[in-house]
């Protein structure tokens, strides 16, 4: 096994050594561009939470930071693959078919193309992946390691909720969890282990807070807030998509909008994505002359006259988004540099696509049509992962494992109502976080292991 153990870590170093060299300084999108941009400016361009902004801007900014961000991107995430795939796995005890089910999820090329990409959606999947793997692997260790795992998993759930808004469903549940371990590993009376539950809690809290106060010094945000400029995208698509799927006949005069827009509503509208009519005049227009308040009140105005077009709007965009239909306005992965030409005057680059970025798009192109870029695929091995958690035992292990599927649940179902487009990005999480608790569901089949180790330290 220690053979064993040391090809994995062997084969993860190459492949994150080899990644890091393929995608620096990283696949710059428009998103990208403007991350960086805020950097190294210190002010918000676009309405996004700035976090992501402040981080790269840490790693050393422009081109620097992005290459940092690449590199440590790979690190960790085959680090934790290999984890998974080493930590706690007794010669002999794990059936081979099961290894080579595990072995084949930590070699799915979609972590090869992502750990390259300048994404937030990319660091709030690491992160959260690495706060369950955190988590499961201090059940493993004697008492002060676990306390360091432990912290270590406290910094990545606070960093959750500013990276995106909906973190927050991962966020929460995480932090309650990690506070149990941590209440587990000592001795004392249920007073005591409450304490330290409570003391866990206000310290993420805390971190989270101190993290977001430095994030604003490093990156001034925008007056409006990203939670209202967010809705304001939403509601504005699900008005389009009221409009689409109205009945024969309406004429939609429940939007104030011109017959014009409407008609450009019926017929540019698609379930894909938002930005299809995004550059037309007359909807641009019409969207953009309601106040927040009118577009609520449009809004709900619209489901109140036809609920059924508003459930079969978000029906179709979820079904986009999770691939079940056509994806030909989906965008599955990034590679080659194109953004704002004032950010990358300002980074120093070139909008441009190099033979690098050629081969990896050429790759992408390759798996696309297949399950690796279907989230209905990872959903299915979430669900399958989640029955047997269900019927599985009561170790700290198993509801772990539990948690950590409800958040990916939660993250999944907070795109139902939110989703304005169908790329890949938005639910990767997800896919990180159904493949890590597969993988370690395969190779620790019994959940008995981690118990006896958690025993064994909590006696230290």
């Amino acid at each position: 096994m220690s053979k064993y153990r040391a090809s994995v870590l062997l084969i993860a170093l190459l492949f994150a050594t080899l990644l890091a060299a393929i995608h620096s300084p990283g696949q710059i999108s428009v998103d990208s561009g403007i991350a960086l941009y805020e950097g190294i400016v210190g002010r918000a361009v676009g309405w996004g939470p700035t976090f992501f902004a402040a981080v790269l801007a840490w790693l050393g900014g422009g081109i620097l930071g992005a290459s940092i961000f690449v590199a440590l991107n790979c690190l960790v995430t085959y680090g934790l693959l290999a984890a998974l795939l080493t930590v706690g796995v007794s010669a002999g005890k794990v059936p081979v078919w099961r290894m080579c089910i595990a072995v084949l999820l930590a070699a799915n090329p979609l972590f090869m193309f992502y750990v390259g990409i300048i994404w937030k959606d990319v660091m709030l999947a690491s992160t959260a992946a690495s706060a369950v793997g955190l988590l499961l692997f201090s059940l493993r260790m004697e008492r002060r390691s676990a306390l360091l795992a432990l912290f270590a998993s406290t910094i990545c759930i606070a960093m959750l909720p500013l990276l995106r808004q909906q973190g927050i469903l991962l966020a929460v549940p995480l932090a309650v969890m990690c506070a149990w371990v941590i209440a587990r590993r000592f001795e004392g009376s249920m007073g005591v282990r409450a304490g330290l539950m409570v003391a866990s809690l206000v310290l993420t809290l805390t971190m989270s807070a101190a993290l977001s106060k430095a994030a604003a010094l490093r990156v001034t945000s925008l007056p409006a807030s990203p939670v209202s400029v967010g809705f304001l995208t939403i509601r504005a698509y699900d008005i389009v998509g009221m409009v689409a799927y109205a009945e024969p006949g309406d004429s939609s005069a429940w939007t104030g909008a011109s017959p014009v827009a409407i008609q450009k509503m019926k017929t540019g509208y698609s379930p894909q994505r938002i930005d299809t009519l995004w550059h037309d005049a007359d909807v641009r227009g019409y969207i953009n002359s309601m106040s927040a308040e009118q577009s609520a009140q449009v809004w709900r105005n619209g489901i109140k006259q036809d609920p059924q077009a508003y459930l079969t709007h978000r029906a179709r965009a979820f079904e986009a988004l999770i691939g079940a239909g056509p994806m030909t306005g989906c965008v599955p992965a990034y590679w080659g540099v194109a953004a704002v030409p004032e950010h990358l005057s300002a980074l120093g680059v070139a909008e441009e696509m190099d033979p690098r970025d050629r081969f990896i798009g050429g790759e992408v192109k390759l798996f696309e049509p297949t399950m690796v870029f279907r989230h209905w695929w990872y959903a299915a091995l979430l669900l399958i992962a989640t029955v047997l958690l269900l019927r599985g035992s009561h170790s700290t292990e198993r509801w772990i494992l539990r948690v950590a599927a409800l958040v990916a649940w939660l993250y999944l179902g907070s795109f139902v109502p939110t989703t304005i487009a169908c790329d890949f990005r938005y639910l990767y999480p997800v896919s990180f976080l159904s493949t890590l608790i597969c993988i370690y569901m395969l190779v620790h089949p019994q959940g008995r292991q981690a118990v006896k180790g958690e025993v064994a330290t909590s006696a230290q």
